[in-house]
């Protein structure tokens, strides 16, 4: 089993957005993606965010073994322990990967950002349009409810 996995992170408006996809044969089988306010956060946070959502869907649906494909270097040196940050944000993530590590078997392949690897290009779109998706749902919110108020 292969999942794609990306994050994108807008800092002046604290928004993380991941994105996963799950790869057979050539052809994508399921994707998610979600985005949410994420004080302190940073693309490496989102970038671990996708990794621990991808590896929940595979516990969610029984899958032992898995390679998350990414390109960001960093994430199997923080799931197996190669790597250390001082910053809690990222470590409460880092803990949460290596936990998950003990029930699923995961390894990891680096692909290059921005090439033509159009899975990883996909969950890059992907990921960006799910802050995207979320600040339009915050804008309709907050002007409905401006309507509703005004309507008063």
């Amino acid at each position: 089993m292969k999942i794609y996995v990306d994050g994108s992170y807008n800092e002046s408006l604290n928004l993380a957005g991941y994105a996963f996809a799950v790869v057979e044969n050539e052809e994508i089988k399921f994707a998610q993606k979600e985005a949410m306010i994420l004080r302190n956060g940073n693309s490496v946070t989102a970038e671990l965010i996708g990794v621990i959502k991808a590896l929940e869907y595979c516990q969610n649906q029984g899958i032992q073994e898995v390679t998350i494909i990414h390109d960001y270097n960093e994430i199997p040196m923080f799931a197996f322990s190669y790597r250390k940050t001082k910053n809690p944000s990222i470590n409460s993530y880092v803990r949460k990967l290596r936990e998950m590590r003990e029930t699923i078997k995961v390894s990891f392949l680096k692909v290059k950002a921005h090439t033509d690897d159009r899975f990883n290009n996909y969950v890059d779109e992907l990921s960006r349009k799910s802050i995207e998706e979320f600040l339009e749902r915050l804008l309709k919110n907050k002007n409905n409810s401006k309507h509703s108020s005004e309507n008063r």
